[in-house]
């Protein structure tokens, strides 16, 4: 089964051990989730379980959604620089608070402000596309910044949220889907299931086990073809998260241009072209995945340390950089399509 740039693959490493499977999918937030159960039969309670871990995502659609201008998070953006902080909701207000923490911590790697971007930088596929003007570029630019978005909190959990500068966004996207995962996560446990995924495009976690051995996934291969994997390895109770600029691109005048927006320039990253991080929640891979790829290795690798996860970054000319605990996880074997410049 397929989902993004992860494949989680129904079975053992030696073809064999996989248990009955449960598996339901929705599309939300233009992306699909999908949550599967091992070991269980299919029943009204199991049913339930599905329900509830979907109403998550359906949750998080509706009040930390950008791109709707009626929820919390649409109005938060609709009003920045204006002066006056707008009240958000308790779960809003946590998600906020960890994404300015996650770019706290990587030095404005991971950035939520990056969506004041979203105008100026457009990765539709059509063909004939081109750069964004400089000039243009440079002015959204300055208005990416974390360190302008004030939270104050309010007597019942919700916050006051204000954004300093006229023109500047939050952008929760990938971030919040990797926090739905992570949510799906504790509910599903907390009714008791130890076996089972949930993934939300390009975030993952694998809990437990697929019958008696670990749930297979592989990597998907940045220059192959969506089916086409480079690493593969039996894991459990673990988050991953896979960035790679073959998403959302195009190429212009031989150059491929990408949707992974290094913040410190706000032009495409160069030093990469996939990065995949495991760790211990989806929203720290969330976090990592897309500042990896940004630094690229070793500088990456070492970043992902420090978060006590882990990480396998592809470089352009095709070397594949990995963690030590990583390298004893997965086996790995060279992507397509890549090699030294000529």
């Amino acid at each position: 089964m397929m989902l993004g740039p992860l494949l989680v693959i129904v079975g053992a490493l030696d073809g064999g051990g996989d248990s009955q499977i449960v598996e339901r999918s929705r599309d939300v937030m233009h992306t699909k989730v999908l949550i599967a159960i091992a070991g269980e039969k299919p029943d009204a309670g199991l049913d339930q379980a599905f329900d509830e871990a979907f109403a998550i995502f359906e949750h998080i659609d509706a009040t930390m959604n950008e791109w709707r201008p009626e929820s919390p998070l649409g109005q938060i953006n609709a009003l920045a620089g204006n002066g006056k902080p707008v009240e958000a909701p308790a779960d809003l207000c946590g998600v906020i608070r960890l994404a300015l923490d996650g770019a706290r911590r990587t030095d404005g790697l991971f950035d939520p402000t990056w969506a004041a971007l979203r105008d100026v930088w457009k990765f539709s596929n059509a063909p004939n596309q081109s750069p964004p003007d400089p000039a243009r570029v440079k002015q959204a630019c300055a208005l990416v910044s974390w360190r302008d978005v004030e939270v104050t909190a309010n007597k019942g959990g919700s916050c006051s949220v204000r954004l300093k500068k006229k023109g500047m966004a939050l952008g929760l996207g990938g971030f919040v889907k990797g926090w739905g995962v992570d949510r799906a996560v504790e509910r599903l446990r907390a009714r008791g299931f130890k076996n089972f995924f949930v993934q939300a495009g390009g975030d993952l976690y694998l809990a437990g086990m697929n019958g008696p051995r670990p749930w297979l996934v592989g990597i998907r291969d940045p220059r192959g073809s969506p089916e086409q994997r480079f690493a593969k390895g039996e894991l459990s109770d673990v988050a991953f998260s896979t960035s790679g600029d073959y998403e959302h691109f195009f190429i212009h005048e031989g150059r491929r241009y990408h949707h992974i927006i290094d913040l410190r320039t706000c032009q495409p990253a160069t030093a990469s072209v996939s990065s995949t991080v495991m760790s211990k929640t989806a929203v720290d891979a969330e976090i990592l995945t897309k500042s990896t790829f940004i630094l690229g290795a070793p500088a990456g690798l070492k970043l992902a340390r420090t978060f006590g996860a882990e990480a396998v970054i592809v470089h352009p000319d095709g070397q594949v950089n990995v963690t030590p605990v990583m390298q004893q996880k997965l086996e790995l074997w060279p992507p397509t399509g890549l090699g030294p410049p000529p």
